[in-house]
């Protein structure tokens, strides 16, 4: 069985926790999870316990001295957890996901909890194992938001960076004809594809999308640097005055991935705000 370290770094605020969360993707940790303490947050990373761990290990803590000498009051502070086994991972972190409502008439449910009962939600259930997507961090609800003002029955969805695989599933609830997520996780594929059956969703799961192929709805819940340096990619797969979702972006980066965006072909529509989390809706551009 897999043993797992858990890497925990404490966050003041949004900027430092996307910040932590770039250095543990960077590592190569998995299962990525911010974990709220009244106005702190503890921002956790799982790296598989193999010999590569201690130079992972390395790598964050250089990481986390080169960024605190630069941001000052907001340090960040790092340390492993001991290891725990992946059935212990698996039922531990449970306690911090509850059913959540979300938008208009979406609700996200972890699968351990019984159904809500009220047929006028939209249930989305989800069960994220080692990938990102509770539904509880602001980007995925303002992704959750934007796909139901945007998505309308037999369109076509592609959700980039899929993780759990919710934003698929809430597309494909939401109407959708065909959607197509990926990841280069491998990790996050398998957890996709089981949640994306637990739902009855008929979800197309892959490690990219498919050649020539484009899409009504694009959405992608990523960083922000991310989307900058796939603002073309994104253009390629979005159809003429289709919509583009951008998450994942903290304030004070909007006006980055905007220039980017546009540049690439798109118009922003709106722009969602949770906190000091943003969402911008983009429309491509019809010739």
């Amino acid at each position: 069985m897999t043993n797992w370290t858990p890497y925990r770094i404490s966050v003041a605020d949004e900027a430092a926790e996307e910040m932590a969360t770039k250095v543990l993707i960077a590592a190569g940790c998995q299962g990525v999870q911010v974990h709220s303490i009244s106005a702190a947050s503890d921002v956790v990373g799982y790296i598989v316990h193999d010999d590569r761990r201690d130079a992972r290990l390395r790598q964050i803590e250089t990481a986390l001295q080169v960024l605190s000498q630069s941001l000052g009051s907001s340090e960040l502070r790092g340390f492993a957890d001991p290891d725990i086994s992946e059935e212990d991972w698996a039922n531990g972190w449970k306690k911090y996901f509850k059913p959540t409502r979300v938008g208009r008439h979406l609700l996200v449910r972890p699968a351990w909890e019984p159904a809500c009962g009220d047929n006028a939600l939209c249930e989305i259930i989800v069960d994220p194992g080692m990938a990102f997507g509770t539904g509880s961090h602001p980007t995925t609800q303002l992704c959750l938001c934007a796909l139901e003002d945007y998505v309308s029955p037999g369109q076509t969805v592609a959700d980039i960076g899929t993780g759990s695989g919710i934003l698929a599933i809430c597309a494909h609830k939401l109407g959708a004809s065909l959607v197509y997520a990926t990841d280069t996780d491998p990790t996050a594929l398998l957890i996709a594809q089981k949640n994306a059956q637990v739902n009855g969703t008929d979800v197309l799961v892959a490690d990219s999308w498919p050649t020539g192929r484009v899409f009504d709805v694009v959405v992608a819940n990523i960083l922000a640097d991310t989307l900058i340096r796939m603002a073309d990619d994104m253009a390629s797969i979005t159809a003429q005055g289709g919509i583009y979702i951008a998450s994942g972006i903290i304030e004070g980066r909007e006006d980055t991935v905007r220039l980017y965006s546009e540049a690439a072909g798109f118009t922003c529509l709106e722009t969602k705000k949770q906190g000091e989390w943003l969402a911008l809706v983009f429309r491509k551009a019809t010739s």
